[in-house]
């Protein structure tokens, strides 16, 4: 019988833990900090997929050498506009840090900037990429292309990863308006952790052995075959991910794995691209008006609410309360110490 008893955890717990999971597992400790904090956020505000459950996932990357554990990006301006950076075999959320403060500048200076990266490894949440910038009061946008496997609508096999693209604007007097989701229809962490949690998913998000749709996480798992969203134009996002991560920064297309599959990994060494935009140099004073206006015309409409704000209440709750822990999973992670 699986083990269903739980254990309430701090969010400082949870960014202790994290830390020295990663640590032990040989990251330096600045990249360890960088993580960590990204691994308590996800535990904070989500999705929970891209929080502890994916500490192992990172220590079998350095365990297994597919990472590099003392990274060192290299970033460089490689025009007026654009950062380009290498993560030296490191994770994208190291190099993206190491560049915000000089796209901010670039995006104010310009009007608008891009940093695309390459040879990294990415596997938590874009929000916080992109986040950031709107609370420096720009607009943003990222993309990071992953692992071959979703469907593309009419196709027999996976050709796009679940390609996740994320949005930010900042929101006069109160939080920025941040959302990410995944081009497939449930997020690979997600079947995951249903799987994990032994429950079905909430509606068709994949391919059984048969081929045919199903909300058994297991059998999507098995043939490793997602649903785009939206059928063909979840489809077409999942291309125009694949361009602004993979083709502009040169990193490793979703259905080329060889490297992945030799090393037992969970992912690819896709390209990542983040832009920024200064609203204040597009010429509309108004700007913070138009978007109090979309959010109102949101808010109290039905049960609608702005995109990505039900990461506000899961905060204020896990401020709260903490965070409910399987007995499962804190039984791996401290094996991992």
């Amino acid at each position: 019988m699986t083990d269903t008893s739980t254990t309430t955890l701090s969010l400082d717990e949870v960014r202790e833990l994290a830390n020295s999971v990663l640590v032990k597992a040989g990251l330096d400790a600045h990249s360890s900090a960088i993580i960590a904090d990204l691994v308590w956020m996800s535990e904070r505000d989500g999705p929970r997929s891209h929080g502890l459950r994916l500490l192992p996932v990172y220590a079998q990357y350095l365990s297994s050498g597919y990472a590099n554990p003392a990274a060192s990006p290299v970033i460089g301006r490689a025009a007026p506009g654009v950062l380009r950076g290498d993560g030296d075999n490191g994770f994208y959320q190291v190099a993206a840090l190491a560049a915000r403060d000089d796209l901010i500048a670039m995006a104010r200076e310009n009007g608008i900037a891009a940093f695309t990266c390459a040879n990294c490894h990415h596997l938590g949440a874009l929000r916080f990429d992109t986040g950031p910038l709107a609370e420096a009061g720009l607009v943003a946008m990222g993309v990071v292309n992953s692992l071959s496997m979703v469907v593309p609508q009419g196709g027999v096999r996976p050709t796009f990863g679940t390609n996740p693209m994320s949005f930010a604007c900042p929101r006069p007097g109160a939080e920025p308006v941040v959302w990410d989701q995944a081009s497939s229809m449930v997020a690979l962490m997600d079947i995951k952790m249903a799987a994990a949690e032994g429950h079905d998913l909430p509606r068709p998000a994949g391919l059984d052995p048969e081929g045919q749709p199903t909300t058994d996480p297991n059998a999507i798992l098995e043939t490793r075959g997602l649903l785009p969203f939206g059928e063909h134009k979840g489809a077409a996002i999942a291309f125009l991910v694949e361009v602004l991560g993979a083709a502009l920064a040169g990193g490793t297309l979703s259905v080329d794995n060889a490297s992945r599959e030799a090393h037992g990994a969970l992912n690819i060494k896709g390209g990542a691209t983040l832009i920024a935009i200064d609203p204040a140099r597009f010429g509309n004073a108004a700007f913070d008006q138009y978007v109090q206006r979309i959010c109102a015309e949101i808010e109290g409409n039905g049960t609608a609410r702005v995109p990505g704000d039900g990461r506000l209440k899961n905060r204020a709750l896990a401020e709260a309360r903490g965070v409910l822990v399987s007995a499962e999973l804190l039984t791996q992670l401290r094996e991992l110490l």
